[in-house]
């Protein structure tokens, strides 16, 4: 007799049993044990049918598991997409509204307290966007520190727009934690849904790059998709990628501003002025590509490629013209950034009084402490440093008495109004007296007229710098422009 075979996952000991059972049963001879056979098969049914189901609730238990954060108790990113599905099946008149939640400061509780207290931040974000979000809200954990959440069908842009200010709000109140008081804020990325969405992976872009608009905020943000926003981002995208390939490929370049005495005109330095000309959007400004290659960190290789070309001019220029490099707070980050500034002068043969770092305010913001160390040993080795833009930024008069500096640089904008409203002439004149205060120079940007050189040649301020004396020019000029103003001044003299 053929005896029979369970195959069934996970029934090992039971089909053991079972086969042994039935081997006994087999040994005797048929006729007298029909009907013991009979119950007897019943009985082993039932209990695999039973074992069945049990196995079935397990796993059914173990795939409900599966779609949760087993932190916070939240969604998780495969719950958010079979939730974004079911909105699109409902196919309403409008679907609902999906938030993108990008939690700030989380890796850094993470790394100064531990992870323990890392947990317990995430528990609290989780709780305060449940009392935040409203009635019908679902909520998600995606990753460490990223959430989400989808709107009910009948909320639109209105009512979006307020959550989003609740979350905001809830979030940006203290955690108190067993090992502190920490604060966390919160970048929100947001789009409406529709009947016409048909893909997940859309609705999850759309919200992203709006995400990414709200992350470029200072601070706690928000940003809805829509098309022209879709644009922006996407061209700012596309430059964050064609910075690498255009600095491979030579498309940045110098040019140069002198710096000119007050007193008699004297070209006292050059800065040096990086500039992107771009193959098909043309020449693209700082203000632009500089953001972006911070955020990449194609900024550290940029200001290296910065710092070599600057110093192997000017050591080419007459003595004792200097030469201005601009550096960035990330710059800051580079283990190497000051053996680097020291290995390009030995190399160039350019001595280090001829060479100023220009940082703007900006660097406050940065590990004060960090800049300080590095602007005191590129200070001691003879490097001047300037702090540039002044008047604009997070600058402090205790920044000011904490930072090696040997010139103030006025922003252009000040040199704007001081002709034009007596505060604007007075803002001037206490920049310029604050750096008096300190016994440091005095710069000051923008000078276009010559009411203008007067006035701040009255007010005793050192030097200047502006289309007055000069529009910036090719690096290949500058040799040729600094022969040409040392001869007029001799003509001058003599």
């Amino acid at each position: 007799m053929a005896l029979p075979v369970v195959a069934q996952s996970g029934f090992d000991a039971l089909s053991t049993a079972f086969l042994s059972e039935w081997s006994s049963l087999a040994a005797i001879s048929l006729p007298l044990v029909g009907t013991a056979v009979g119950w007897r098969i019943a009985s082993w049914e039932a209990m695999l049918h039973e074992r069945i189901r049990h196995l079935e609730g397990g796993a059914t238990a173990l795939e409900a598991a599966s779609r949760f954060d087993g932190l916070t108790g939240l969604g998780n990113r495969q719950a958010l997409n079979e939730a974004l599905e079911a909105v699109m099946v409902a196919r309403g008149p409008s679907g609902g509204t999906l938030l993108l939640i990008d939690l700030d400061r989380f890796k850094y509780v993470n790394d100064t307290l531990g992870h323990a207290a890392g947990d317990a931040l995430l528990i609290g974000v989780a709780d305060r966007l449940r009392q935040a979000s409203g009635e019908g809200a679902q909520l998600f954990r995606l990753g460490a520190d990223e959430f989400a959440v989808i709107l009910p069908q009948a909320l639109r842009r209105p009512v979006a727009e307020f959550v989003c200010l609740a979350i905001e709000a809830a979030l940006a109140e203290p955690f108190i934690l067993e090992q502190g008081r920490v604060m966390a804020g919160v970048s929100i990325g947001a789009t409406l849904m529709s009947a016409e969405d048909r893909e997940v992976a859309d609705v999850l872009q759309r919200a992203d790059l709006a995400l990414y608009r709200a992350k470029e905020v200072f601070g706690p943000a928000h940003a809805f998709y829509d098309e022209a926003l879709a644009r922006e981002v996407k061209e700012g995208l596309e430059l964050e990628r064609d910075l690498s390939r255009g600095f491979v490929d030579g498309e940045f370049y110098l040019e140069y501003q002198p710096i000119v005495a007050v007193e008699n005109g004297d070209v006292r330095s050059l800065e040096a002025l990086l500039r992107w000309r771009h193959p098909k959007r043309g020449l693209i400004t700082p203000d632009i590509f500089i953001p972006l290659a911070e955020k990449t960190g194609i900024i550290q290789v940029i200001g290296k490629w910065v710092v070599q070309q600057a110093c192997a001019a000017a050591v080419t220029w007459p003595a004792p013209t200097g030469v201005s490099v601009n550096v960035s707070g990330d710059q800051f980050k580079d283990p190497n950034f000051v053996t680097h500034i020291l290995d390009c002068l030995v190399e160039t043969g350019l001595s280090p009084e001829r060479l100023t770092i220009e940082v703007t305010e900006a660097v406050f913001s940065v590990d004060i402490d960090l800049v300080c160390r590095s602007l005191a040993e590129l200070r001691s080795s003879g490097v001047r440093i300037a702090l540039d833009d002044f008047g604009t930024g997070f600058s402090s008069i205790n920044n000011l008495r904490l930072f090696p500096l040997d010139e103030l640089k006025i922003d252009r904008s000040f040199a704007n109004q001081m002709l034009e409203t007596s505060q604007g002439a007075k803002l001037v004149d206490l920049m310029h007296k604050l750096s008096e205060t300190f016994q440091i120079r005095t710069t000051i940007e923008g000078i276009e007229t010559k009411n203008q050189l007067d006035f701040i040649k009255r007010l005793g301020i050192g030097e200047a710098q502006g289309f007055l004396f000069s529009r910036p020019f090719a690096a290949a000029e500058a040799l040729s422009y600094l022969q040409a103003r040392l001869a007029q001044r001799a003509a001058t003299v003599g």
